[in-house]
């Protein structure tokens, strides 16, 4: 895990030695370990790399890396499998000088071109540069799990990044904000990032599952390299059978995440996600000793509390450790210093998020201080497995006017993942006699106007038939996927888990490690199980009086029963009108006071004051309130260090 970044140049254009520094430099967090830079004077061209040692902490590690000075490589990630393709490779006449991921990834493509790709199991976001051919092809994995941003000058320079805070160091280009696209994230914070745009001017994504090739200085456009839907397997029919797939595929997963040469542990929240992995590893280092490259220290977890509030799910945890009997670490965050802590993070983030990222920036903060390298997480099941309540609640309607018994079944289950004072007007939002007229609930296509993307069905209630912002992004890719002939449930969880919800939070649990310069894995993401998962009918996902119901059932006699039924759906988030009405409010009514908060160009000042301001001032701010204010302010705090 690192940071990358490369500078491509017109050769008539001023060579500056130091840019690629300054741009690489302003990563640093990401890659602590060292650096590296490659300069190819001919063509003006430059590759950075900030490096975060996991793999081989010897200097043959460092990077960029080449082979034969036929290729030179920048690389971000880990190829959980390297140690498999190294051996396929060797039968191949390779050979191997490290004892890196970085240097399979060369061999392979060496080998297989962008076929390669498709080899490899893991998380990934690099350029590799074809010295006599002279051009970069720069790929990123399936799901997009590590970032890639470029941007493209026509006839200038093509730049690229882990970040797009690199950009405000890159010579001859003023960054600014796309004030478009700014608005349609305050709106909807999932609107921008698996589309392949982001809030500043002329800066995109590389796409998840694509790759691009770069020559003469001229971008192509991005290619479609995976697709979900072309690789689902057949799966069992018996349910039972289904289950013990499932499991097999995620023990799998883990092994393969345990590789590594520093210490391992899992950020912990207490609910059945988290509380799967960190019982599967346990598990496995204590009755398997033919799991390869593994760490002597990997027993640890790392608890966010936040006391007093909703937010707070630390008993759960607690349950989970007493189960474990492993050593935990329960972080309490310092509000005496919360506004420079928000203040700090969300400038780093360098983009508009749902709610503080400090609520996870100080679980990973914790771990570096630890000295704790890599974090296994429990992202990415809850887009599979419908475990928001939204989605239970969207499948509910959809199947009351098909199978009424069962859609009885998911209105139940809808209502149990809430609070029990919330549950009664939980239960009033599903109302089966008005299903059959919602035509929303056939609309979501992938239509090449990404109107599937940008909103999907989140707040449906009022806002899906204005999704017509979605019509000031282009597509990026060279294919869009047709999910018409999936089923409306299996769109939902299509949208949520490969271009709406999802990449937003792999973007926001990204810059929150590697801002501490934590790298994370996620084994729900392994693509034989996500292919798998989403193989399976709607059934086997939520049912049986349960959201996440493979899940669950998997993990029978595996870890605390309390845990594996629970219901109450609470997440990783922070309380953030308990903050606001409280720690914050005094800094907050300054802000929104001073003349720069009622000058910021991004959003409505005069009209966000009129909504909130005395509710601040009163301290009756809602959590719905909160979480609006919160958007508009994460830009105005972006703005103010643009």
């Amino acid at each position: 895990m690192c940071g990358i970044t490369g500078i491509w140049r017109a050769n008539d254009k001023h060579r500056d030695s130091g840019e690629i520094e300054k741009f690489t430099d302003s990563i640093s967090h990401r890659g602590p370990d060292g650096f590296g830079y490659y300069y190819d004077e001919r063509v003006n061209l430059s590759l950075g790399h900030r490096r975060l040692s996991i793999l081989d902490l010897s200097s043959d590690g460092k990077q960029p890396m080449n082979l034969d000075n036929k290729y030179w490589i920048t690389y971000n990630g880990e190829i959980f499998n390297f140690l498999e393709l190294r051996e396929e490779l060797k039968q191949k006449n390779y050979s191997f000088k490290t004892n890196t991921d970085t240097e399979v990834i060369l061999a392979a493509y060496d080998c297989w071109k962008e076929e390669c790709l498709k080899k490899f199991n893991g998380m990934w976001a690099f350029a590799i540069w074809n010295v006599k051919e002279q051009k970069i092809f720069a790929a990123r994995d399936r799901f997009g799990i590590k970032p890639f941003y470029y941007l493209y000058v026509p006839e200038t320079v093509f730049a690229f990044s882990s970040e797009t805070i690199s950009f405000k160091f890159l010579n001859d280009y003023e960054r600014d904000f796309d004030v478009a696209k700014t608005a349609l994230q305050i709106q909807n914070t999932t609107s921008l990032e698996g589309a392949g745009h982001t809030i500043y001017k002329n800066i995109y994504s590389l796409l998840p599952g694509h790759f691009i090739n770069i020559s003469n200085l001229k971008p192509g456009q991005q290619k479609r390299w995976w697709n979900t839907l072309d690789n689902l397997p057949e799966v069992p029919k018996n349910y039972s059978d289904q289950v013990e797939m499932f499991r097999g595929l995620l023990i799998d997963s883990i092994k393969l995440r345990l590789r590594s040469d520093v210490t391992i542990a899992t950020a912990l929240s207490g609910g059945v996600d988290s509380t799967a992995i960190n019982c599967l590893l346990q598990n496995i280092m204590h009755s398997d000793n033919q799991v390869k490259r593994v760490p002597k220290n990997w027993q640890q977890a790392f608890i966010a509390t936040f006391p007093d509030t909703l937010a707070d799910e630390s008993v759960y945890a607690k349950k989970v450790i007493e189960y474990t009997k492993q050593k935990a670490t329960f972080i309490n965050l310092d509000y005496s210093n919360l506004a420079p802590q928000i203040i700090r993070t969300t400038v780093a983030s360098d983009s508009i998020i749902g709610s503080p990222l400090i609520s996870s920036s100080m679980i990973y903060e914790s771990m570096r201080k630890a000295g704790v390298t890599v974090s296994l997480d429990g992202h990415g099941v809850d887009e599979m497995l419908f475990g928001y309540p939204w989605m239970v609640k969207s499948a509910a309607l959809h199947y009351a006017t098909t199978d009424e018994p069962y859609a009885q079944k998911l209105k139940e289950i809808y209502v149990d993942m809430h609070f029990d004072n919330q549950q009664q007007n939980a239960g009033k939002r599903v109302s089966f006699e008005k299903a059959s007229n919602r035509p929303f609930l056939k609309s979501i296509t992938n239509s090449s106007k990404l109107k599937s993307i940008l909103r999907v069905i989140k707040n449906y209630k009022s806002n899906f038939d204005k999704a017509g912002a979605s019509n000031t992004l282009n597509g990026l890719s060279n294919s869009h996927v047709n999910i018409n002939k999936l089923s409306y449930p299996q769109r939902i969880l299509f949208d949520n888990f490969h271009v709406s919800n999802l990449p937003t939070i792999l973007r926001n649990f990204d810059r929150s490690s590697m801002m501490n310069g934590v790298e994370v894995r996620m084994p729900f993401m392994d693509w034989r199980l996500v292919s798998f998962v989403f193989a399976l009918p709607v059934s086997s996902k939520v049912g049986g009086g349960y959201s996440k119901r493979i899940l669950r059932d998997a993990m029978i006699d595996l870890m605390p029963e309390e845990i594996r039924t629970r219901k109450l759906k609470i997440g990783l988030n922070a309380p953030v009108s308990d903050w606001f009405n409280n720690n914050l409010n005094d800094y907050l009514l300054d802000e929104m006071s001073s003349l720069s908060f009622r000058n910021c160009p991004l959003f409505n000042s005069e009209k966000i004051n009129n909504l909130y301001f005395n509710k601040l001032k009163e301290r009756q701010l809602d959590n719905s309130d909160a979480l609006e204010l919160w958007k508009n302010f994460n830009a105005y705090l972006l703005y103010c260090h643009k």
